[in-house]
């Protein structure tokens, strides 16, 4: 609402200025620059008030009217007003005007103000980042020598005490903060929650020493359009060392953890149960949550975000890829929009059942929950925090925000159940 209430004035006042100019057949400077230095301290102040939230939505914005108005100015005192001649080049210049206005609003348009979603817990919410070098490993992202760095944003609860970890990894091309509202939903019912950021593969990720590292333009482009421009049997292989990667970084960042909080070390690390862990993510972060679960033995639960589980494939054939049906051990909940089969689900595995499907059957513990009238951007909180970007990636026509909401209602209490002890589930089939 605000940034289309900001755009129309600016638009009306530079329209009204091309009429009043062209009417008149003169310039008016000198109004001009009142009325954009105007503006501009009237959007300061309501960012001021808090009105206008977000430095980064309306900075932009702002000092464009101050530059404007300076040049405004600078005309003014060098010529003066003066006789308008070429009536089509002051039609250009407001139409440029307003397309630069247009330009420097894309950060509010693309991620507009909206309502944040409400934690329904107790707790209140403390947060800490944190970069570690993971010395055992290269960086194979880069040709420098230089060791794989992991950042991990932590929300946990304020009050001392012990509290179950929930480690989060993020999907192809997101942010470690892509579950935002869900890593806050669990913090605030007594959980300390690492979401982890997966370098190259996130789209970026701005590090505790403020060092901001971009996605892999290859890996983009692969995770994207990759199964609809190679092989299988190519594909099969970027989809192991894509998990390898992931599953090492997950490993290292549990490893970190644990080790920290056996020495009780202050901050976040006092604060964690390292004898109740449980993981979860969205897309290739969930299928990477799955595989480590089969790798380790302190891990109580998993729940995967609509992710299709690469770490179970173990071949191709020519109808697709090929899986076991090695039982999986732990607790497993599988959430998935029905717009599954949609996406080519069926073209990947032929006559096959969807492998996410055949690993909750064989399950020891396992359940599928289903979303209708949803898609894979509605199990993260893009919808809800850019409804310009998220249609291009997919969301369904349910209410993204009662969507993402409803889910993270889900993982609480998958995870009270598995990871505190609580009351008996009561998860349904369908939503």
């Amino acid at each position: 609402m605000w940034t289309k209430m900001i755009l129309s004035v600016l638009a009306a006042m530079e329209i009204g200025f091309l009429v009043w100019d062209l009417v008149s057949k003169t310039t008016h400077y000198r109004l001009k620059t009142a009325a954009r230095f105007g503006l501009a301290a009237v959007l300061s102040l309501l960012m001021l008030l808090g009105v206008l939230q977000g430095f980064s939505r309306y900075a932009g914005i702002i000092g464009l009217l101050m530059v404007m108005g300076l040049v405004s100015l600078f005309s003014l005192r060098k010529k003066g007003e003066r006789e308008i001649t070429q009536p089509s080049r002051r039609v250009w210049r407001t139409v440029g005007s307003v397309w630069l206005y247009l330009t420097f609003l894309m950060p509010a348009i693309v991620f507009p103000q909206v309502e944040e979603i409400s934690v329904t817990g107790d707790f209140p919410i403390q947060t800490a980042l944190h970069t570690w070098t993971d010395e055992s490993r290269a960086e194979t992202f880069a040709d420098s020598g230089e060791k794989r760095r992991i950042t991990v944003q932590f929300y946990y609860p304020a009050a001392a005490g012990r509290y179950p970890l929930a480690v989060y990894s993020h999907g192809a091309c997101a942010t470690m903060d892509a579950n935002d509202s869900t890593c806050r939903e669990l913090a605030s019912h007594g959980y300390v929650v690492a979401a982890v950021a997966h370098p190259y593969h996130a789209v970026f990720v701005k590090d505790a020493d403020g060092v901001t590292t971009t996605v892999d333009p290859a890996f983009m482009q692969l995770a994207m359009s990759g199964p609809l421009t190679h092989t299988n049997e190519e594909m099969l292989a970027y989809y192991k060392e894509w998990m390898k990667t992931r599953t090492d970084d997950l490993h290292f960042v549990l490893d970190m953890i644990l080790n920290r909080a056996g020495k009780n070390e202050a901050e976040v690390f006092a604060r964690i149960d390292p004898q109740h862990i449980g993981l979860f993510g969205h897309s290739m972060g969930g299928a990477a949550c799955e595989a480590l679960g089969r790798q380790r033995d302190d891990i109580d639960a998993v729940i995967v975000l609509e992710g299709m589980m690469l770490g179970e494939l173990t071949g191709t054939d020519e109808t697709g890829f090929t899986y076991g049906n090695t039982p999986y051990p732990l607790p497993l909940l599988d959430i998935n929009s029905d717009s599954i089969a949609s996406r080519g689900m069926e073209q990947m595995f032929g006559s096959r059942e969807y492998v996410n499907f055949n690993v909750v059957k064989n399950g020891t513990d396992a359940r599928e929950v289903t979303f209708r009238n949803a898609a894979h951007m509605n199990f993260c909180d893009l919808p809800t925090v850019s409804p310009v970007m998220a249609p291009l990636f997919g969301v369904g026509s349910r209410d993204p925000r009662d969507c993402i909401i409803t889910v993270n209602g889900i993982v609480t209490e998958y995870f009270d159940h598995y990871l505190k002890g609580e009351s008996p589930l009561d998860i349904a089939e369908e939503y």
